[in-house]
C-alpha cells in the first residue's frame, strides 16, 4: 500500500496530475456512492472571515443540495503546519466524499500492468502491480542519459548535477523529470525541513481515511498514466537543459513553501502569472532557446490552464450528477486556483457561484 501511494504521489508531482485524452471522447469514471451516509441538515457555509493558520483559499460552490469545498494545496509541507485553519478543519469534518487530482487511495482499480508484465496477478497491494508506473520513471531499456539526451543538453545537465550530493551512476537509467522530482523531494526539500509526507494532500488524505470517508480522483488514473507516458522527448530534453543547481533549487522551494505557509496570496498569484511572460521576455532577449520557451508553454498551457479547466468541469460534474445530497471536499494544487484561467473562473463561466470563505489581507 505504501509503495503504490508513493509512486502515485511521485507521478502526480511529475505531471501535476494527468489529463483526459484530447483525441478520444472522455468517459466519466463511475463514482463510489454505494455507501450509506448519516443524514443530517447541512448548515449554511460560514460567511467570509479573517482566519489564522493555513487556509489554502478555502472556498465553496453549490448546486441543489450538493456542495463542494475547494482547498488549494502544495505537494510538500512541514509537520507544524497542522492542524490547518479552523474553517478548513470544519469543512473536512462535514465532507462525505474527498476528491484529489488523482485518487491517492487507488489500490482497488484495474491492474496497472501492461502486456509485458505477465507475472502480475493484479493484486494492487503487490509491488509487481506497479510495474507500469516504474516503467514510466525509467528511460527505454538500454538507454542512459548520455545516449538519450542531445550532447549539449547532457553537458548542461551534468554541470548542474555536480552541485548535488548524488551518484550519477544510480540516476543514469532514469528520465530527467524523474531525477528532478527525486532530487527536489528526497534531497532538497528534506534539507530545509519539508517533506511530501507532510504535504497538504497527504494530510487531507489521512484525515479522510481516519474519518472513514471514500476518496476519489478528479482524473481517471489511466488518463494520468497516458499523460505521463505521452510526454514528448523534447520536454525531457528541456528539463535537463534548464535543470537548476542545488542552491537555486533550494531557494525556489523554500520561497514557495514560505509564501504558502504565510498565505501570501498576492505574491503567489504574481509568481504564477508572470512565469509565461518572463519566459517570452527571456526568449526575446536570447537568454533561453526555443526549447526553453517550449517547456514554459507546455507547462503553462497543458499542465496549467488545461488542467484548471478540466478540474473545474469535473467538480461541476460531481455537483450536477450526484443524486444523493453530498458534501465534497476537493484538494487541488493552489496554482489551479490562482492562475489566469483558474478553477473559480471556469466554474463561473459554467454558471456556478464559487465563494471564498476567508477574507484576504
Amino acid at each position: 500500500m505504501k509503495t503504490i501511494l508513493m509512486c502515485i504521489l511521485l507521478l502526480a508531482l511529475l505531471a501535476a496530475c494527468g489529463r483526459q485524452s484530447q483525441e478520444e471522447e472522455y468517459t466519466p469514471t463511475p463514482l463510489p456512492y454505494e455507501d450509506e451516509y448519516t443524514e443530517y441538515e447541512e448548515p449554511e457555509p460560514p460567511a467570509p472571515e479573517p482566519v489564522e493558520g493555513i487556509h489554502g483559499l478555502i472556498s465553496v460552490v453549490e448546486f441543489g443540495q450538493n456542495r463542494a469545498y475547494i482547498l488549494g494545496s502544495i505537494h510538500v509541507g512541514r509537520e507544524d503546519w497542522y492542524p490547518l485553519s479552523s474553517i478548513v478543519e470544519e469543512a473536512i469534518k462535514r465532507a462525505d466524499v474527498f476528491a484529489f487530482e488523482i485518487d491517492l487511495g487507488a489500490t482497488g482499480g484495474p491492474c496497472l500492468c501492461d502486456a509485458e508484465c505477465n507475472d502480475c496477478d493484479c493484486d494492487p497491494d503487490e509491488s509487481d502491480c506497479i510495474c507500469l508506473l516504474m516503467e514510466l520513471m525509467f528511460l527505454p531499456e538500454g538507454e542512459t542519459l548520455a545516449s538519450f539526451l542531445p550532447e549539449e543538453d547532457f553537458s548542461m545537465f551534468m554541470e548542474a548535477m555536480q552541485t548535488f550530493p548524488v551518484s550519477m551512476d544510480a540516476l543514469a537509467p532514469l528520465r530527467p523529470t524523474t531525477i528532478m522530482e527525486l532530487i527536489m523531494y528526497q534531497i532538497v526539500a528534506p534539507g530545509i525541513g519539508l517533506s511530501s509526507e507532510h504535504s497538504i494532500d497527504m494530510y487531507v488524505f489521512n484525515r479522510a481515511e481516519a474519518l472513514g470517508r471514500p476518496v476519489i480522483g478528479l482524473t481517471d488514473f489511466n488518463d494520468h498514466i497516458a499523460f505521463v507516458s505521452g510526454m514528448p522527448d523534447e520536454y525531457q530534453f528541456a528539463t535537463a537543459r534548464y535543470f537548476s543547481d542545488f542552491e537555486t533549487m533550494t531557494n525556489e522551494i523554500d520561497e514557495l513553501a514560505y509564501i504558502y505557509e504565510t498565505q501570501d496570496i498576492e505574491t503567489l498569484v504574481q509568481m504564477i502569472r508572470t512565469d509565461m511572460s518572463e519566459a517570452y521576455e527571456a526568449y526575446q532577449a536570447g537568454e533561453i532557446s526555443v526549447g526553453g520557451l517550449g517547456l514554459a508553454r507546455y507547462w503553462h498551457y497543458t499542465v496549467g490552464n488545461y488542467r484548471s479547466t478540466f478540474f473545474a468541469n469535473q467538480i461541476a460534474r460531481l455537483l450536477i450528477e450526484t443524486e444523493e445530497p453530498t458534501t465534497f471536499f476537493v484538494t487541488i494544487g493552489i496554482a489551479h486556483l490562482t492562475r489566469e484561467v483558474n478553477v473559480f473562473y471556469t466554474l463561473e463561466e459554467l454558471g456556478f457561484e464559487p465563494s471564498l470563505l476567508v477574507v484576504l489581507d
